[in-house]
């Protein structure tokens, strides 16, 4: 995989990068321009020094040339500068924008397996952590580890052009310098993807257990809760403690090196010095240029730091990123009003795992209202799941007027295709933004109208904040009952051919479920409906009643008490 390697997570960044390659190119050439210019005043006063002060008759006019050369250059280095920091800062927050935005997408984009099997406390870490990583780097990493590796660059050449004899000098301490960076690459690069881990891990149990308070308190599990995240925090701590270790040992063989290189050239500069082998000027400008060299080699263990825990977080997105999307939407618009189908479905959740489904046959026509029943474990919610492409099957096909439901584009599935689940499914906002998830455009009369449509005007009209009304977040502002109202008014908004309902009235209570059940007659009437029961009253009105047993089904017709032992009686 690409984003594993190094190169390989360069190459894709610049990838996406691509559409703004115009300021990538600008900003690298204020970068070398900026560059260029905080270099120049140790060659200035090497200048200087060689033919306005040594000698017999010192030239001050050579030495104010010099200082208002420097003076220059240092005007246009701070103006260069500015322009690429605003340039820069602007690319990466295009790039962090871009990354959430298409890992966001990604994950949308996924089936229902997908989020069975990955932990949303996971999810969370990388569409927020691992990003403000990225966002950490952008401002405070890029521009400074680029200017220091340039630095550093255009030193090493320097330093030879000034005197090859010298810079052998510092060839030893540098060699040490490179082989501690190599280390620290390598030993930096495991302990921050360490850390990631296991701030996935952390954000991921504190996401289930306060998603699931209500069953910690019940079974007054705060104990066992408190010492599972403490037991996670000190994991995250052991992490974060050896990555420290890992860039003390790296700072200190820098300033090592730093220094060692300085004292190495005073001692040799000196001897060269005496045999006019080199030039007072070009040695006070190698001193120099080994001062300007030990700030940029200070600071690139913070920088590598900050970069490659960056890159740990990049690669946790880009892998990602990677994840098959399991259900791919397709190209196809429906035209035409006809039948749900499933034709030789066969189903399981996983590769060497048992078949759900095998081989089923169901037909579901326009008008038609079918009920699934079915001992618990049968694949009755499966079924429905598969009918409504929440996800695909792994054998035959499901398809609408004839056109397999994988063929069609989402917006055009979803507007024949609709399901209920058993929760309502709403999210923190008024009761206007939970209607228009599936209408953005609608106006207020038109939710108003949808309302009344299920029964639930009156509810409606007695709300003193009306559709303003606050839902909590996962609706829990509300009864089981009006989440559900508020979910089927929804179907109204949509207006789709079909509607699955995966046991829309569990939970409920009788009163409740009277009120939920006529509000799903008004809103489904003129539809075609599969519907999973597992009570006889959900089972009443039927056209036919299938039952799903086995890996099969078996159509059992219109009578609904054949199915009693399949239902709970109520």
């Amino acid at each position: 995989m690409t984003s594993t390697a190094g190169g390989g997570l360069a190459v894709r960044t610049l990838a996406v990068l691509r559409p703004r390659w115009a300021a990538v190119a600008l900003a690298a050439l204020l970068l070398v321009a900026t560059t260029a210019t905080s270099l120049a005043g140790p060659w200035i006063l090497r200048y200087a020094v060689d033919n306005g002060l040594v000698g017999d008759h010192p030239d001050t006019g050579v030495v104010t040339r010099a200082g208002l050369l420097y003076l220059g250059l240092a005007v246009a280095g701070l103006a260069l500068a500015r322009v690429q920091v605003r340039l820069v800062g602007w690319i990466g927050e295009w790039l962090v924008r871009e990354l959430r935005s298409r890992a966001a997408d990604h994950v949308l984009a996924m089936s229902v397996r997908y989020f069975d099997r990955t932990p949303a406390g996971v999810l969370v870490s990388r569409l927020t952590a691992d990003i403000d990583a990225l966002q950490d780097v952008v401002q405070l990493g890029i521009v400074p580890f680029a200017q220091a590796v340039l630095t550093l660059t255009f030193l090493a050449v320097v330093l030879v052009a000034l005197s090859w004899q010298l810079a052998l000098v510092c060839l030893l301490p540098a060699a040490a310098l490179v082989a501690a960076t190599v280390w620290f690459r390598r030993a930096s690069r495991a302990a921050f993807a360490a850390v990631r881990d296991r701030v996935a891990d952390t954000v991921a149990a504190l996401t289930e257990r306060l998603a699931g308070l209500r069953v910690v308190r019940a079974f007054r599990q705060e104990a066992g809760t408190t010492e599972l995240l403490l037991a996670r925090s000190r994991r995250q701590l052991d992490a974060n403690v050896t990555a420290v270790r890992v860039q003390s040992f790296y700072l200190a063989a820098m300033e090592f090196a730093t220094v060692g290189s300085i004292a190495a050239v005073l001692a040799a500069g000196g001897a060269l010095a005496a045999r006019d082998a080199v030039t007072i000027g070009t040695l006070s400008a190698f001193v120099l240029y080994l001062l300007l060299a030990f700030e940029p080699v200070q600071s690139l263990s913070f920088l590598v730091t900050v970069l490659e825990s960056a890159a740990a977080a990049l690669r946790k997105i880009y892998a990602l990123l990677d994840e098959p999307v399991d259900v791919p939407e397709g190209s196809r618009e429906l035209v035409r009003t006809g039948p749900l189908a499933a034709e030789g479905v066969g189903f399981r959740y996983g590769d060497g795992r048992p078949d759900v489904l095998r081989g089923v046959d169901l037909t579901l026509r326009p008008g038609e209202r079918v009920a699934l029943v079915g001992p618990t474990g049968a694949g009755k919610s499966t079924l429905a799941k598969l009918m409504a492409r929440l996800f695909d099957p792994t054998a035959g096909r499901v398809s609408y007027a004839g056109v397999d439901v994988r063929e069609a584009t989402w917006p055009a599935l979803r507007s024949r295709v609709v399901m209920v689940a058993q929760d309502g499914q709403l999210t923190a906002g008024t009761l206007a933004h939970n209607l228009r998830a599936v209408r953005p455009r609608a106006t207020d009369d038109e939710l108003a109208a949808a309302l009344a449509a299920v029964g639930a005007g009156n509810w409606l009209a007695g709300l003193p904040d009306g559709l303003a009304t606050p839902v909590g977040e996962g609706g829990s502002l509300l009864s089981a009952g009006e989440r559900q109202l508020v979910a089927l008014a929804r179907v109204c908004l949509l207006d789709a051919d079909v509607v699955v309902l995966d046991e829309a009235t569990s939970g409920l209570d009788p009163g409740t479920e009277r009120l939920v059940e006529a509000a799903l007659v008004a809103a489904t009437a003129g539809r075609a409906v599969l519907v999973v029961a597992h009570r006889t009253s959900t089972v009443r009105g039927a056209d036919r009643v299938v039952a799903v047993n086995a890996g099969g089904v078996t159509d059992l017709g219109a009578p609904y008490d054949t199915t009693h032992e399949y239902l709970d009686q109520h």
